[in-house]
């Protein structure tokens, strides 16, 4: 009787096991009260991505130009539809803005003899930021560097909706310069009237660069270069003309007055 009443405990307490066994195995396999390591992964949460942004015309003009400037230059160019609009007899010391408007009508542009010293034209004291003087007097007027003609140019681009984009090159070798050339950027050269040798007197300091002020300070429009015959292109507001010169003393002229240049660049297929 005694056995009997063991073996009915034991019995008792195996069947009160399993059945908290299987009690407990239900809980842990039932969906609702999954932990995060048990869940699927149509139950995890995903982290949202930011969607990205496309780049800007600014990161996309500078990549071009970095593009450019690592190339290697082909050796020749000629650039179309370029020509030379005379400073005289009535924009006397308006070179900038006649190589500026011969650049821009490159590109199909219809800008006239007098639209960027009347309408775009940034003035100053400084010949650096802006024209110092009147540009239609040649006793009146100084001139002006790339820092203000590229803002000069924004100001073009800007009224027009124009897809140009200017950049100051100042610095860079002739050689590097034939490069934008080779990419159908037209090129503005500071450099001396009919290439007289200059004699500066005085000059601006601007971001660290130092700007001479020189009498026959001069710009011209570069639009086309060969290598294997020494010669560049030149359109010279000074006669009105478009002539291949001597490059070696164009260069050596370019690079005794302070290396100062920009392009302009076609942006119309950036996008």
């Amino acid at each position: 009787m005694k056995k009997l009443t063991i073996l009915f405990i034991l019995t008792a307490f195996l069947f009160a096991g399993c059945a908290k066994t299987v009690e407990t195995s239900a809980e842990l396999s039932t969906p609702d009260e999954a932990t995060v390591d048990q869940a699927t992964p149509d139950q995890t949460e995903k982290p949202t991505e930011k969607p990205t942004e496309p780049p800007t015309l600014d990161e996309l003009a500078q990549a071009r130009y970095d593009e450019i400037l690592a190339s290697k230059a082909s050796g020749h160019a000629h650039l179309e539809h370029v020509e030379a609009i005379p400073q005289y007899p009535d924009m006397e010391a308006a070179c900038e803005a006649m190589a500026l408007t011969a650049a821009i009508n490159r590109f199909g542009y219809d800008l006239g003899k007098e639209d960027i010293v009347d309408k775009y034209m940034v003035y100053a004291d400084d010949c650096v930021t802006g024209y110092c003087g009147d540009p239609r007097t040649f006793y009146d007027g100084a001139g002006i560097y790339p820092p203000g003609l590229v803002t000069t140019t924004w100001n073009f681009i800007n009224d027009r909706h124009a897809a140009l984009y200017p950049f100051d090159t100042t610095g860079l070798g002739m050689d590097d310069l034939y490069k934008f050339l080779d990419a159908g950027c037209p090129v503005l050269i500071w450099t001396s009237v009919e290439r007289q040798e200059p004699y500066f007197d005085g000059g601006t300091e601007y971001n660290g660069i130092f700007y001479p002020w020189f009498p026959t300070e001069h710009c011209v429009c570069l639009y086309g270069y060969d290598k294997s015959d020494g010669q560049v292109l030149v359109a010279d507001s000074w006669y009105g003309t478009d002539e291949w010169e001597d490059a070696s003393w164009f260069t050596e002229l370019y690079n005794e007055i302070g290396k100062f240049s920009m392009i302009l660049m076609d942006t119309s297929d950036l996008k």
